[in-house]
């Protein structure tokens, strides 16, 4: 049986890891790890690409693909339709191959979407990742073959099954070769706790994701085949994985569901809910890149609107007029500096960078508010785990630096990559 370092069968103890050697992880399955997963599967008909990934990395899968199998690329298939899972096609099409590429109906609106909204969507990548200016791709390798519910498509003697679901994405998809036991999750499972929160993107699914985790549980399988991080071995581990992630949500569901029909407000809401200590504590279901306040705010956003809850807040004063009524009443804005400075020093710096918003937006011009804006996110950005609040705590810190005429300062490590 193939052994490789992306592979385990002890998922309660593996380390999790998104970047590894390309190689044969499965009999007949090929994976090119490289932040995201790309997997080849071979058929006696030829080969199914699951999720080509990213543009910039596609010559180098092509590449790798080709070191371990000439066989003709026959189809593609989109597990979804976000940047590091779709546009790698390229490097295959460009050498005269005219796969079919099959995709849930839903990428077709995304990608229209995306045209649509580039400059917006460049600007959240380059905030969300630290990047170096703002990047997002605008040219698509689009679906030949769509489909709503479910495909079930023939490579010679082996059938391919495609299902539906939502999740991250609203056109998210997984691959299921009964023959075999493999099934290819996309990104319903990540190696990390679900991303379905993501504070600067559209919806997400929190309870379909786990409606889908739990069909998958159902099937039995003997390989799993993630969208990041490692392939797992065994039908005992693939089951665990499946129905502990569905577990994960399904707590931070049921608790949101019990509050709003309760009559609590959206914040005493985000405030009250946690994640399941235990669950929180597993290797594939790490926050180190969503957060699961943000999965909460996104079930609000869903079940519950825009409103927080706060009247006041429905059709408000902008947030430099409040900030300068605050300072008023303050006594001035260096009397916000001032305590913010000292909740700082005490180690509170969740109140701390509210002083130092009303601060800056009060008194934009005044270097010191700047700094302690600048220093305040500095901590924040230290104290946080999850790189999606700690790409918006650089961008507060970074606009500080810049209002100081201070170097910005560039991201050392992405833990997930340039990823929705």
């Amino acid at each position: 049986m193939p052994d490789h370092s992306m592979l385990t069968d002890d998922p309660l103890h593996a380390q999790a890891r998104v970047w590894g050697d390309p190689g044969e992880v499965a009999p007949g399955v090929f994976m090119y790890p490289a932040f995201v997963n790309t997997y080849a599967f071979k058929s006696s008909e030829g080969l199914l690409l699951v999720d080509p990934g990213f543009t910039h990395a596609s010559g180098a899968m092509h590449e790798a693909v080709r070191g371990w199998s000439d066989a003709p690329l026959r189809a593609a298939v989109y597990t979804h339709g976000h940047v590091d899972h779709a546009f790698g096609l390229r490097s295959f099409l460009d050498a005269g191959e005219r796969p079919q590429i099959i995709a849930q109906e839903n990428c077709l609106a995304r990608f229209r979407r995306y045209a649509l909204t580039n400059g917006w969507n460049a600007r959240i990548n380059q905030r969300q990742f630290s990047l170096p200016k703002p990047m997002f791709p605008n040219e698509f390798d689009w679906p030949t073959h769509v489909f709503r519910d479910a495909l079930t498509v023939r490579l010679g003697d082996t059938e391919v099954h495609v299902r539906a679901a939502k999740g991250e994405t609203d056109d998210a998809c997984w691959v299921w070769i009964p023959e075999r036991g493999y099934l290819f999750t996309g990104d319903l499972i990540i190696w990390q706790a679900p991303n379905c929160g993501n504070p600067q993107k559209v919806q997400r699914y929190p309870a379909e994701w786990a409606e889908a985790l739990e069909a998958m549980a159902g099937l039995d399988a003997e390989y799993l085949f993630p969208g990041h991080g490692l392939a797992i071995r065994g039908r005992d581990a693939v089951r665990a994985v499946l129905t502990e992630t569905a577990r994960y949500l399904r707590i931070i569901i049921d608790q949101v569901l019990t509050l709003m029909n309760a009559g609590r407000t959206p914040e005493e809401i985000v405030h009250a809910v946690e994640p399941d200590p235990v669950l929180a504590s597993r290797p594939y279901l790490q926050a180190n890149y969503d957060h699961p306040k943000f999965i909460v705010r996104n079930l609000l956003r869903l079940w519950g609107g825009w409103w927080n809850g706060n009247a006041a807040d429905l059709l408000p004063a902008t947030h430099e007029a409040q900030a300068a009524e605050i300072a008023a009443l303050a006594g001035g804005a260096d009397k916000l500096i001032a305590r913010g400075r000292a909740l700082l020093d005490a180690g509170q710096t969740v109140m701390a960078a509210h002083l130092a918003e009303w601060a800056t937006r009060a008194a934009p011009g005044d270097g010191d508010a700047q700094a302690l804006k600048r220093d305040v996110y500095e901590r924040r950005l230290h104290e946080e785990s999850a790189l999606m609040a700690q790409g918006i705590y650089r961008a507060a810190m970074n606009d500080a630096r810049v209002a100081l005429k201070e170097e910005p300062e560039s991201a050392q490590r992405l833990v997930m990559g340039h990823k929705e």
